[in-house]
C-alpha cells in the first residue's frame, strides 16, 4: 500500500508460528503491562541468524548474539547473578549455581570459530518473547568481535567439541580477569545513555518512505550522503543507529541523540519483534525535476522491515501512528512510551459520539495546518491524508495536501491532487495556480501557461497570473535554447 511514498516490494517471508501464546499452548496470564522489546544496536552482517543446539544467534558487524531460552521450571525465577559466564579470546563458558539443568547450557559453551574480545562482551536476562505476558526469560550473550567487519561466514558459531578446562570458583572476590585469558563478562545490556552524541535526525535524515506487503511493514530513510560522511569520521557505520521494537511499537533512533528519535509509535498492528531488521544500502533514483530527463542519483537508505504477527496479517490502515507533538518532545525508552500510551487509553477521551465526518476532518486539518506553517510539509502531508479519509471530496484539502507536495518537489503527486480538486470546483480560481506550478515543475510549460491562463480567466484581476504566464514562457525559451546549444 502506499502512505506518502512509493509502493515497495518484498520476498515473502515465512508465516510465524502462533508466538504470543506461551509455551504451554495456552494464554499466560498478564504479569507486566509493557510488551519485551527487541533491541537492535548494530547493523547485520550475512548470514543474519541461525540455530546451533538450543541456541538461536544472530550475527551482526561487530558482534554475535546468542539467545538461550529459559523456559521450564526449573529457570522460574533466575536472576543475572546466579550465572556465571567466561570467555577467552576464543573459548567461552557458561554455568549457573543452584539450578539443576546444567545441560541446558551447554549450547552457549565451546570452542568458537572466530576470535572475540571479552571485555567488550556482556550477558544479561530478558523478557521472552514467545512469552510475552509470561514470566519466561532469556539468557542474551552478546559477543564482540576481535575483528569488527569479519564475517563469520559458515553459520556455526562453536566447534562440535565442547571444552570445560575447569570448574568455576563461586567467590565474589575474583577478579575480572583471571589466568589463562579468561575474562568474566559484564552483566547488564551496556545503557544506551553511553552513546557518543554524533548528529540529530534533522541533521541526517532527509525523507521518509513507508510500505507495506501482506507480511511486512517497511520503514526507508534516506540519508544525507555529505552528512553521513561527516557522522562516520566519529564513529563506525555500525554504531551510527539503533531501533527498538515490540509487538505492537517501534522506536528508530541515532545512537547519542535517543531522546529525539527518527520514528516513534504504535504500529497498526502486531509484529514479531525478533525478527526486526535493520540495513544501510543505497537507492537508485531518477532526480525529479532535472533538466535532463532520466537523470539518475545514488543516495544512501537506511531501511528497517518488521515481519507481520500472523494475526495481524494482510494489509493495515496505518503502518505507525505517530503524534507529532510527542516526537518533537525529549523521549525515553520504548517501554516507558508504552506506559504513557497505556496511561492515556484509561483516561477518559474527548467525547466524540456525535462527531461527524466533517468533525474528525478538521481535527485533522488542525494539525496539517499548524505543521504547513512550520514548515513540517511531509507531517502536513501525513494529516491532509487521514483528513481526506472522512471527506475524500473535500477540493480545499486537497489543494492543500498538493500546495505541500510542491513544496517538497513532489511535482507528479501535486498535479494529481490540483486535477482532481479542478474536477470537483473547476470554478475555483486557486487550483489552476497549484496545478501550473506543478506542471512547471515537471517541464511542461505549455500546459503550465494554460493552466495559469484559466485562472486568470476566472479571476483577472489578480495580476500574479501574468506573472506567472510570464514566467512559464521563460522557462520554456530557456530550456529550447539550451537544447539548440546542445544540439550545436
Amino acid at each position: 500500500s502506499r502512505q506518502g511514498a512509493t509502493v515497495l516490494s518484498h520476498p515473502q517471508p515465512p508465516t510465524p508460528a502462533a508466538w504470543r501464546m506461551s509455551r504451554t499452548g495456552t494464554a499466560a496470564a498478564p504479569l507486566e503491562e509493557t510488551m519485551p522489546v527487541f533491541r537492535l544496536r548494530d547493523l547485520p552482517m550475512p548470514p543474519e541468524r541461525g540455530v546451533q543446539g538450543d541456541m538461536t544467534w544472530m550475527h551482526f558487524q561487530g558482534s554475535v548474539q546468542l539467545r538461550l531460552a529459559l523456559s521450564d521450571r526449573t529457570w522460574e525465577g533466575v536472576a543475572e547473578q546466579e550465572f556465571e559466564v567466561r570467555a577467552t579470546s576464543d573459548e567461552f563458558l557458561v554455568q549457573c549455581k543452584g539450578r539443576n539443568n546444567a545441560s541446558h547450557l551447554q549450547s552457549l559453551c565451546g570452542k568458537l570459530r572466530k576470535g572475540i574480545n571479552p571485555k567488550g562482551s556482556w550477558y544479561a536476562i530478558e523478557r521472552d518473547f514467545q512469552d510475552p505476558h509470561g514470566s519466561s526469560r532469556v539468557l542474551v550473550v552478546e559477543l564482540a568481535k576481535k575483528t569488527p567487519g569479519e564475517p563469520w561466514a559458515d553459520g556455526q558459531i562453536f566447534q562440535e567439541e565442547l571444552f570445560h578446562r575447569r570448574p568455576f570458583r563461586w567467590n565474589a572476590s575474583n577478579a575480572d580477569e583471571e589466568p589463562g585469558g579468561w575474562v568474566k563478562l559484564k552483566v547488564g545490556r551496556p545503557p544506551d545513555i553511553d552513546d557518543e552524541y554524533v548528529a540529530s535526525r534533522g541533521f541526517l535524515c532527509s525523507e521518509l518512505e513507508v510500505g507495506q506487503t501482506e507480511e511486512v511493514v517497511s520503514f526507508h530513510i534516506v540519508l544525507d550522503q555529505k552528512k553521513l560522511d561527516d557522522a562516520v569520521e566519529r564513529v563506525p557505520l555500525r554504531r551510527l543507529f539503533g531501533a527498538d521494537c515490540s509487538e505492537r511499537s517501534f522506536k528508530l533512533f541515532i545512537r547519542g541523540d535517543e531522546a529525539s528519535p527518527i520514528l516513534l509509535g504504535t504500529l497498526g498492528g502486531r509484529v514479531v519483534p525478533d525478527q526486526m531488521t535493520l540495513r544501510l544500502t543505497t537507492l537508485t533514483r531518477e532526480v525529479e525535476g532535472h533538466r535532463i530527463r532520466g537523470t539518475t542519483e545514488r543516495v544512501p537508505l537506511l531501511e528497517v522491515e518488521l515481519l507481520k504477527a500472523s494475526d495481524s496479517l494482510g494489509e493495515w490502515e496505518e503502518t505507525l501512528y505517530q503524534d507529532e507533538e510527542v516526537l518533537n518532545q525529549p523521549q525515553g525508552t520504548l517501554e516507558e512510551f508504552e506506559r504513557l500510551q497505556l496511561k492515556k487509553q484509561r483516561e477518559p477521551s474527548p467525547d466524540r459520539e456525535d462527531w461527524t465526518p466533517d468533525d474528525f476532518a478538521d481535527e485533522q486539518k488542525e494539525k496539517a495546518d499548524r505543521a504547513f506553517k512550520e514548515g513540517s510539509f511531509r507531517d502536513a502531508i501525513v494529516y491532509y491524508t487521514r483528513a481526506l479519509r472522512y471527506t475524500p471530496l473535500e477540493h480545499k484539502l486537497l489543494s492543500n495536501r498538493s500546495a505541500a507536495y510542491l513544496k517538497i518537489s513532489k511535482f507528479q503527486l501535486a498535479l494529481d491532487d490540483a486535477e482532481k480538486a479542478e474536477k470537483l470546483e473547476p470554478n475555483w480560481s486557486k487550483i489552476y495556480f497549484r496545478k501550473g506550478q506543478a506542471l512547471k515543475g515537471l517541464k511542461r510549460f505549455d500546459d503550465a501557461t494554460a493552466a495559469f491562463q484559466n485562472g486568470k480567466d476566472i479571476d483577472p484581476s489578480n495580476p500574479e497570473w501574468d506573472r506567472e504566464i510570464n514566467r512559464s514562457r521563460e522557462l520554456k525559451a530557456a530550456l529550447e535554447e539550451r537544447k539548440t546549444l546542445k544540439g550545436k
